[in-house]
C-alpha cells in the first residue's frame, strides 16, 4: 500500500492535470478520459458521470493504515465542491498541498537527516576524539587551548546540553515520523508550542492558511463545513492542523454548533476567527477563499530562510568540533 504522503503526491499531480486541461476549456469528463488515455488515472468503470472530478480523485486516493475513513471525507469534500460548480477550487486545493519544492530549497525531512548526522559527528568527537586530547595534555602537565576546552565543556559526555540536544532531536523525529502512533501524547506538547510566541504565532498562521481553503471551498450548511473539516484533518494526516482539526471535531461531537467550536479552537489565528465572525456567511467563506488564494506561506511560496539559517548553525557548530580538535595538534606540534 503506498503511504500517506505519497499517495497524496500523486493525488496533487492529478489535480494540477484536470485543473490545466479545466482552464484549456475542455470540460470534466472529458479531462478525466484523457488522463486515463495517458494511463495516468485508472479506468474509470465505476465513475459517476455527473461528478467526474471526484471519481477520478477517489480512484487514486489510497486510505491510510489505520484510518479507511479518511478517503471517504475527502472525496466527499470534493464531490460537494463539484456540485456546486467549484470543481476546480477542489482541484486547486489538492493540487496546492503538494506542490514541489522550488530549485535549492530544502524540506524538513532533509534538515533532519543533517541534524542526525551532526548529531552522530559531535558524539564520535565528545566520546573519542577531545577526550584523548585531553588525556595527553593533562600527561604532558600542560592544559588543553581554551577553546576546546570550551567546546568539550559544551559537547562533552558530561555536559547536559548534548543530551538536551539529543532529546530535542528525538522528539522532532517522533513529532515528524510518528504522529499517528504518538499523536494523543503530541497534544500537550502542541499546547506548549502555541503558547511560545514566536512559533505558536507561526503554527497558528500555517493552520489558518491552509484550513481557509478547506472551509472557503465549502458551502454555508454545518454539514458541508464539518466535511470540509474532516476532509483537511484526513489530508494533513499527522500534522499540527490535522490535531488542530481533531479539537475542533472533537468539540463538534458533544453537540456543539462547528462554527462555535471553530472559534474556541486554540490552533488558529485570530484573522481567521475575524473572518469567521463576518455575519454574512457567503461574505465569511469568501474572505477565507481570498486568503488562501493570497497567501505567502503554502508550499509554493515556501520561505527558504528557516532552513537556510538551520543550514548556517549546523555549519558554524562543525567548524567549532573541527577548530576544537586542530588546536590541541598545532599546540602539541609547538611543544615538540
Amino acid at each position: 500500500m503506498a503511504s500517506a504522503s505519497g499517495n497524496h503526491r500523486q493525488v496533487a499531480a492529478v489535480a494540477r492535470r484536470l485543473h490545466a486541461l479545466l482552464e484549456e476549456s475542455i470540460v470534466p469528463a472529458r479531462a478525466v478520459q484523457i488522463l486515463v488515455a495517458e494511463s495516468i488515472l485508472p479506468t474509470q468503470s465505476n465513475a459517476d458521470s455527473s461528478r467526474p472530478l471526484s471519481s477520478a480523485i477517489a480512484s487514486m486516493l489510497v486510505p491510510p493504515a489505520g484510518s479507511p475513513g479518511s478517503v471517504p471525507s475527502v472525496v466527499a469534500h470534493v464531490a460537494g465542491c463539484e456540485a456546486r460548480g467549484r470543481g476546480e477550487m477542489a482541484l486547486r486545493l489538492l493540487a496546492r498541498q503538494g506542490i514541489p519544492r522550488a530549485q535549492g530549497r530544502t524540506s524538513l525531512g532533509v534538515i533532519t537527516v543533517e541534524l542526525v548526522v551532526l548529531m552522530i559527528v559531535l558524539a564520535i568527537h565528545a566520546i573519542f576524539v577531545l577526550p584523548q586530547f585531553q588525556s595527553m595534555f593533562d600527561a604532558a602537565g600542560t592544559e588543553l587551548p581554551a577553546f576546546t576546552r570550551l567546546v568539550l565543556a559544551l559537547i562533552g559526555p558530561s555536559s547536559p546540553f548534548i543530551w538536551i540536544a539529543a532529546l530535542a532531536l528525538l522528539i522532532l523525529l517522533m513529532w515528524r515520523i510518528v504522529p499517528f502512533v504518538f499523536g494523543p501524547l503530541l497534544r500537550p506538547l502542541d499546547r506548549l508550542l502555541l503558547a511560545l510566541p514566536l512559533i505558536g504565532a507561526k503554527i497558528r498562521q500555517g493552520n489558518s492558511d491552509r484550513i481557509s481553503g478547506w472551509l472557503g471551498s465549502a458551502a454555508v450548511d454545518a454539514t458541508s463545513q464539518l466535511t470540509a473539516i474532516e476532509a483537511a484533518q484526513a489530508w494533513h494526516r499527522g500534522g499540527a492542523l490535522s490535531r488542530a482539526c481533531a479539537e475542533v471535531l472533537r468539540a463538534a461531537a458533544t453537540g456543539k454548533e462547528i462554527l462555535a467550536s471553530l472559534k474556541e479552537a486554540r490552533g488558529f489565528d485570530s484573522e481567521f476567527h475575524a473572518a469567521l465572525a463576518i455575519s454574512d456567511r457567503e461574505d465569511a467563506l469568501a474572505t477565507l477563499r481570498a486568503r488562501w488564494r493570497s497567501v505567502g506561506a503554502l508550499p509554493e511560496f515556501q520561505s527558504s530562510l528557516t532552513p537556510a539559517l538551520v543550514q548556517t548553525g549546523i555549519g558554524i557548530v562543525v567548524a567549532a568540533a573541527v577548530i576544537a580538535m586542530y588546536l590541541p595538534i598545532f599546540k602539541l606540534a609547538s611543544l615538540l
